[in-house]
């Protein structure tokens, strides 16, 4: 005959259902026992294994525990089941002309060849912040992005700011942009550098010489040479020399301050009067008065021969004037005298 007692024991026992979490009720002896679903332990499989407990996910990533399993929500920059692969921003080779690129985390960077521009960062303030909801210390999280600058924060430790100009070194540095040629020279942009294309009367690397036109000394005659630009001045001034370098003797002579048909003789910052016989002065404008010394005797006239009143006029006169023969005088006796008349030489 059936034991229905034992059956009745069975029935009592995993009827009810004691095995939670979908476990399985098995008969045991004196009992049963309970079959648990992978992720859950206990003698009624009460207990959620929390398979995060060991820290399985790396570099800050977030543990979510699930039945019998966990999944790892990796932080920008990394990747795998455990977020243990960081990922390599530099394998899609970024940056450009030549540049090396250095791999962070969620992020790269190119550290530029000569002449192309480099990533620029700048640390700033972040005592102020913590991390918003869902990041970690490491985390980055990005704060702020424009179409010239990216705001990035790693979370607890430092923001930096990122100009996105010139990031994968694709834009040539415009060495002229600092206007380095000076005295309105003309800026040759190259790769890595600049050459400067002078003005007129400049030399040097930046134009900066203002070239002396002087020390060549172009001006003669002891004139005084002015420096200017692109140009020079030559000052004649007390050298009796004129011209654009005081290479021209100044003709004195060219006024004719000599008088009585005196010949001009030129010298440097003046000239000379060389006078007829009868004439003196600087310049020949005096008549030798032989007649002062009242030369003639008893009453004669005295008559120099420097008058030209007295030619043609007078008998023992010429007719024509000439000043090879103005020096000394002539006597005109009275009525009654004679004598030799005398021609009295100016000595």
């Amino acid at each position: 005959m059936p034991n229905f007692s034992f059956i009745s024991d069975f029935f009592s026992m995993c009827s009810g259902q004691p095995c939670l979490n979908n476990g399985t009720c098995v008969e045991a002896p004196g009992g049963f026992r309970c079959l648990c679903r992978p992720g859950f332990s206990g003698a009624t499989c009460e207990d959620d294994i929390d398979e995060c407990a060991s820290g399985p996910c790396r570099n800050g990533a977030i543990c979510r525990d699930r039945a019998g399993e966990y999944s790892c929500f990796c932080v920008p920059g990394f990747q795998g089941s455990n977020c243990e692969i960081d990922i390599d921003e530099c394998a899609s080779r970024p940056c450009r002309n030549h540049g090396t690129c250095l791999n962070h985390m969620d992020r790269y960077e190119c550290r530029c060849a000569p002449g192309y521009a480099d990533i620029y960062h700048q640390e700033m303030d972040a005592y102020s912040f913590s991390c918003p909801a869902g990041f970690f210390q490491g985390s980055t999280c990005l704060l702020e992005k424009s179409s010239t600058y990216t705001l990035l924060w790693i979370c607890n430790t430092d923001i930096f700011l990122f100009l996105n100009k010139g990031v994968n070194c694709d834009t040539e540095i415009d060495e002229c942009a600092s206007d380095p040629c000076q005295n309105g020279a003309l800026c040759n942009d190259h790769v890595g550098f600049y050459t400067c294309t002078c003005a007129p009367g400049y030399q040097g690397a930046q134009c900066e010489v203002d070239i002396n036109e002087c020390e060549s000394q172009p001006c003669q005659s002891n004139g005084t040479c002015h420096d200017l630009v692109n140009s020079y001045r030559c000052d004649c001034s007390d050298t009796g020399f004129e011209g654009a370098h005081c290479e021209l003797d100044i003709l004195e002579c060219a006024s004719d301050p000599c008088h009585n048909n005196a010949t001009c003789l030129e010298g440097i910052k003046g000239y000379s009067c060389a006078c007829w016989p009868g004439y003196t002065g600087q310049d020949c404008e005096e008549d030798v008065d032989e007649c002062v010394a009242e030369p003639c005797h008893n009453g004669g006239l005295c008559l120099e021969r420097s008058n030209p009143a007295h030619y043609g006029t007078q008998p023992h006169f010429p007719s024509n004037f000439s000043y090879s023969q103005a020096a000394g005088f002539l006597c005109q006796c009275q009525p009654g005298f004679t004598g030799e008349r005398k021609e009295v030489q100016n000595l």
